[in-house]
Order: C-alpha cells, then sequence, then structure tokens
C-alpha cells in the first residue's frame, strides 16, 4: 500500500496485457492466495514468488510422551493434544517451561519490530475475522474486547519465553534457532520452519509438527485465523529504466517450472502455487503433514496490515505498544488505548477522508469469519 501511494510500483495490468500472459489462480499450477499478494482495489501490482503465512509448530515427540501426558491430564483435566484455543496455547507454554534446564514453553518473537505480526492472528480470531482494525469513519477498533483480549493473549506466553526475548533485533533469528536446537516447545512462523527443521542434523528432525492455528470461542463455535506475515512478493518500480525487462524476468522466476525450482533449492522462497503442495520433493523437503496443516489453513489466511496508505506507521505504532505491554510497562487496555490515539493522528495527517475512500475500497474483498470445530 505505501509503495503504491507513493507511485513507486507500477500497476502491472498494460504489461501483462502486452506481452499476453495472465495471472492465474486456478488449478492444477495458479498461485495459492493470488489476489491477497498481488492486487490492491482495482490495481495489479505484485507477482508472487513466495507464499509465508504465520503458523504453529509444536514438539511432537513432547506430546506424545505418556509421562507427560498423564502429568498434563492430573493438572488440566483434559488430555495433552495440540491447543484449539490461545488459552490452551498458554497453557502448554506454561506446561513445558524448564528455564532451569535452559528449556522454554513459547518460542514466539516479541521485539518490538515485529510484534504487530504474531498479535494479528488472535485479534482477528478475537474480532471475528474480516478486516476489524476501522470502523465505517477510520476510527480504530482496538479498544474494544477483542483488542485486549487479543493483547492479553500476546503478553500471556512472555513469562514462558526465552529471556532476550524482549530485546531489540531478537526476532525469528532468536527464536527459531532455539526451536530447532530442541530448547523450545513452539514456535510460530511461517513453514519454512518445516524445511528447515526437516534437514539433516536438525535436533529435531522428525519430533516436530505443525498445528492448526489457535483461535478465540465465539458463542460455541471456534474462529482462527492466521495472517501473512514477511513473504517476498516482486514489485517493478516506477523510476526503473528497464521495466519491461523487469516484469518479463518476473515472469520467468515465478512460472510454474521455475518456481518450483526455487522452491526446492536451498533459498528463501516457499510453496506458492498449487502443484507445489503436490510436488514430492517439495512434500519430502517440508514434510507432507506441515504441507498438508498450510493447504487447509489457506482459507482463514488475512492480509497482513492495514491494506491503507500509512500501513508502515499504522503497525510501527501497534508494534511499539505491544512491546510495551509485553514487557510489563502497560497494561493490555492501555497499549490499545495509546495505539487508538496514535492511529487516529496518522489517519489525520494523512487525511481522514482519503484514507476512509481508501478503507471502504478495500472492504469488498475482505472475506468474513470462519468457524471450525466447537471449542
Amino acid at each position: 500500500a505505501d509503495l503504491d501511494a507513493a507511485g513507486l510500483i507500477l500497476d502491472l495490468r498494460p504489461l501483462l496485457q502486452r506481452f499476453g500472459f495472465r495471472l492465474q489462480a486456478d488449478e492444477p499450477d495458479g498461485y495459492l492466495l493470488l489476489d491477497a499478494q498481488s492486487r490492491r482495489g482495482d490495481k495489479l501490482l505484485a507477482i508472487p514468488a513466495d507464499l509465508d503465512v504465520a503458523m504453529l509448530f509444536l514438539r511432537r515427540d513432547l506430546l506424545d510422551n505418556e509421562d507427560n501426558r498423564a502429568r498434563f491430564r492430573a493438572r488440566h483435566g483434559r488430555e495433552l493434544t495440540p491447543p484449539s484455543t490461545w488459552e490452551e496455547y498458554r497453557q502448554l507454554a506454561e506446561f513445558f517451561h524448564r528455564p532451569k534446564d535452559g528449556f522454554y514453553g513459547a518460542g514466539e518473537p516479541r521485539e518490538r519490530h515485529t510484534a504487530w505480526m504474531y498479535w494479528l492472528p488472535r485479534y482477528l480470531s478475537a474480532a471475528g475475522g474480516g478486516t476489524a482494525f476501522f470502523d465505517a469513519r477510520m476510527r480504530p477498533q482496538l479498544l474494544t474486547p477483542a483488542g485486549i483480549a487479543a493483547t492479553e493473549s500476546f503478553v500471556a506466553t512472555v513469562p514462558f519465553s526465552p529471556p532476550q526475548v524482549l530485546e531489540d533485533g531478537k526476532d525469528f533469528n532468536y527464536t527459531l534457532p532455539l526451536f530447532l536446537r530442541g530448547n523450545t516447545f513452539s514456535t510460530i512462523l511461517t513453514v519454512a520452519t518445516a524445511k528447515i527443521a526437516n534437514r539433516e542434523g536438525s535436533a529435531i528432525r522428525g519430533r516436530f509438527v505443525a498445528a492448526p492455528m489457535p483461535g478465540f470461542a465465539h458463542q460455541g463455535k471456534l474462529l482462527r485465523h492466521t495472517a501473512f506475515i514477511y513473504g517476498n512478493n516482486l514489485v517493478v518500480p516506477s523510476s526503473g529504466s528497464q521495466p519491461e525487462l523487469a516484469f518479463l524476468y518476473a515472469m520467468w522466476l515465478t512460472d510454474p517450472d521455475n518456481s518450483l525450482r526455487s522452491v526446492t533449492a536451498n533459498g528463501i522462497a516457499d510453496p506458492y502455487r498449487h502443484h507445489h503442495l503436490r510436488d514430492e520433493q517439495v512434500r519430502a523437503l517440508y514434510t507432507p503433514q506441515a504441507l498438508d496443516v498450510l493447504r487447509q489453513e489457506l482459507r482463514i489466511v488475512r492480509p497482513g496490515g492495514t491494506g491503507l496508505p500509512g500501513d508502515s506507521e499504522y503497525m510501527a505504532a501497534l508494534s511499539e505498544q505491544l512491546w510495551q505491554a509485553a514487557a510489563g510497562r502497560i497494561t493490555a487496555r492501555e497499549a490499545m488505548a495509546r495505539t487508538s490515539r496514535e492511529w487516529d493522528i496518522i489517519t489525520d495527517r494523512l487525511g481522514r477522508a482519503a484514507q476512509i475512500a481508501h478503507w471502504r475500497a478495500l472492504q469488498p474483498s475482505a472475506p468474513g469469519p470462519v468457524a471450525t470445530r466447537g471449542p
């Protein structure tokens, strides 16, 4: 949204028409979540080259351990299984937390710059899905039961996290190696986690599992959502001297054959076309179980951020207040109140009428809540 609003990237529709290309989302080899990764309103701005959505990973061997199962059953009165709700996830983090042994229950990042990524799935689920950030007049919908509940859930795992988790720069580059070395019970990151954990020499190879993202119960139904975090989509700069060559290279790199080569290489591209999820080599690299969970989660993926001009400012303000709450400096309610005030300031500075128009344009494509199994 920010790149488009600043006029820094091209609308790709004229280039697609000129060279006779069409981006496809259908089987057998179309893009998995094309519109969410490529479009903004009626513009087509990017070509998907990755698919980074938040996924939950757990230590399967610890869940299957009979002693753990008996102790958990005695303590909580239920079976030791992957969590359905965020509260059950917190219980698991607490149950497995053994800091004296250098083992931690929760391996989610909590540093100040990426905090929103690990809060957003909680908020979307608590709010019932859709695009819940603002009302029709662009008034923030954060100082609400949903916003407060999501923030409380975000904060609740900090006591069961590694000791440096709140420090600047300690993002997934800090938490992921701990999970891979067998020092945390859980982590939340993209499906690349499975690819790395499944490598030869991994301390947890064959001992981890991808699990459906937890949710919040609403009137007897469990609502679950996840969202894009990170990801690589290709854009063409408006100031480039060779936009046609840039576009053609992007189309070549992401075509069905070359995209499969990039996903199976030792790189950062994760499956983003339908046939990637079926390919035997990809499934061997990522494990069939993790890819099957990813496929199931695709229907509950929501965009990362607001989709508005100024998105980076909105998310930075949110992340700062989430970090303050995680550090114990303010309450969850105060974090949402402060963020709401800052968001109103950003909206007024950018022009409330213009932002309202942008927000309304986003709404027809906003998906509604997805109900899964009962709590």
